[in-house]
């Protein structure tokens, strides 16, 4: 009887690890390079739609879509800056991700004073252009 109960608590603390692990990749995931993270699964539609065009500008497209305030283009420099967690999904709907994290921005002011801005981004993005961060 007691080899029956210890058998079984280990199972559940076993199955406990294993959906901790399962929920910690969700955490320990950026974007790819080339994404786009936008207001809505709609906005990101139209930004790959557009991006798709044969003569499509993408530097006109990031300015244009930033200025409407509904896409946010993410290169190298802005996956560089972004902080751990790295990106967190909160709501999934079918291949579109929902994702929040955190962009820290340093600009230095005068010898040794600088300025540390962070801002955290809420926004759609298709579940593909999520991949592992590994962390040292």
């Amino acid at each position: 009887m007691k080899t029956a109960v210890v058998i079984l608590a280990l199972g559940v603390v076993v199955l406990g690890i294993a959906v901790g692990l399962a929920h910690a990749t969700d955490y320990l995931q950026t974007l790819k390079e080339g994404s786009w993270i936008c207001t809505t699964p709609e906005a990101y539609d139209l930004a790959i739609a557009e991006q798709r065009k044969p003569n499509s500008n993408l530097s006109d497209m990031k300015e244009r879509f930033l200025a409407q305030k509904l896409c946010v283009y993410a290169d190298a420099e802005f996956i560089e800056k972004m902080m751990v967690p790295y990106a967190k999904i909160v709501e999934r709907r079918g291949n579109k991700v929902k994702v929040t994290f955190i962009v820290q921005y340093r600009k230095s002011l005068e010898f040794l004073h600088r300025q540390i801005s962070r801002l955290t981004f809420v926004g759609w993005t298709d579940a593909s252009n999520l991949e592992d961060k590994e962390i040292l």
